[in-house]
This record gives structure tokens, C-alpha cells and sequence, in this order.
């Protein structure tokens, strides 16, 4: 019986892990910039988002420059 309902609790909270959604995160930046028209100082702005989740992925390494000659 206890094996029984072990299970079952432990096959619902893997259904609700897996159902429940990452949380998207957004930043933006405001910085002052210059351009070549008046009023030659002006604000820009740039926008980053990402998804939260507990999965870990490893960056691939640079791939070596190696000269053919």
C-alpha cells in the first residue's frame, strides 16, 4: 500500500514539474548614445530576454583557428 501510493504521489509531482512553465525574464537597458543628427546626444535602449529553467547547458568552446598554408 505504501509503495502503492509512493508512486502515485511521485508520478503527479513529476506531471507538475514538467508542466509548469519556465519564467521569462526580461532586462532593458537605457543608455545615452551619439549619432550624426541633431540633437546629436540621444537615448537608446536595447532589450535582452531569457527563459529561466533548471536544465544546465554547457557553452561549446571556440572552435581553433588553424592556418591551411
Amino acid at each position: 500500500m505504501f509503495l502503492r501510493h509512493f508512486c502515485v504521489s511521485f508520478a503527479v509531482f513529476i506531471m507538475a514539474v514538467a508542466a509548469a512553465e519556465p519564467a521569462v525574464l526580461t532586462q532593458e537597458e537605457v543608455f545615452n548614445t551619439v549619432i550624426d543628427k541633431s540633437p546629436f546626444l540621444t537615448v537608446a535602449t536595447t532589450t535582452i530576454v531569457w527563459t529561466q529553467s533548471p536544465s544546465i547547458t554547457t557553452t561549446q568552446a571556440p572552435l581553433a583557428v588553424t592556418d591551411s598554408s
